[in-house]
């Protein structure tokens, strides 16, 4: 009987067959029918010689940003007209802030104008700046991913100061002041910014607290 392993490490789809059940033995993600060894899942095949032994290693497809999804960024880019911004991982708010998964990949999102705030915006300057990290909502599930910061959950959770490079703390939902210069800044400030919830790392962008 010829055997279907013959090309192994390759991409198998749940029910394919892989090999006679009398040569070898199945292994994780696989199932025996009709005196053959078939896949449950779909994977790579995975096959050991020395034991006879066939796996089949699950595909996962990459966690992506999705309608509804939290999501924490970084603010590469502020036009007159929307604010773009980098999103690396995602978070669930409910019923408390948790954080769930770092993408794999980063992918790159836009706030327009309309949807940085529920107020008229006449300068977008006012309201987000390059290297702010916030979090938004995703409101579609293809790229271009659009998003919105108009809940109050949503927002700057991270800002540094334009003056002296100082971390910007939380004022009302409109104002981050220095603490070291004293300064203080417009921002459309996330109600968590000052839950101590996340921990911000310049260097990685994102740490987060063991209190997740």
């Amino acid at each position: 009987m010829t055997s279907y392993y013959s090309r192994k490490n390759r991409l198998v789809v749940p029910g394919e067959p892989l090999a006679s059940a009398e040569e070898y033995v199945n292994g994780g993600s696989t199932y025996i029918d009709d005196g053959l060894i078939r896949a449950s899942t779909l994977g790579i095949l995975r096959v050991d010689e020395r034991s006879k032994l066939v796996n089949v290693q699950p595909f996962k497809k990459p966690k992506m940003p999705r309608s509804g999804s939290s999501v924490v960024g970084l603010v590469t880019s502020v036009r007159h007209d929307m604010v773009i911004v980098s999103m690396y991982g995602e978070i669930d708010l409910q019923p408390s802030p948790r954080w769930l998964y770092e993408y794999s990949s980063i992918y790159s999102g836009a706030i327009a104008i309309s949807m940085v705030t529920k107020e008229y915006v006449d300068d977008i300057n006012n309201y987000y700046r390059t290297g702010d990290i916030i979090l938004a909502r995703v409101l579609n599930n293809n790229t271009p991913y659009h998003l919105t910061t108009k809940p109050p959950q949503y927002g700057v959770i991270y800002a540094l100061c334009s003056r002296c490079g100082g971390i910007l703390q939380p004022v009302n939902p409109r104002t981050m002041k220095c603490p070291r210069c004293g300064y203080s800044e417009s921002r459309k400030v996330s109600v968590l910014a000052s839950s101590k919830l996340l921990r911000i790392n310049i260097k990685n962008y994102l740490v987060v607290t063991k209190s997740w």
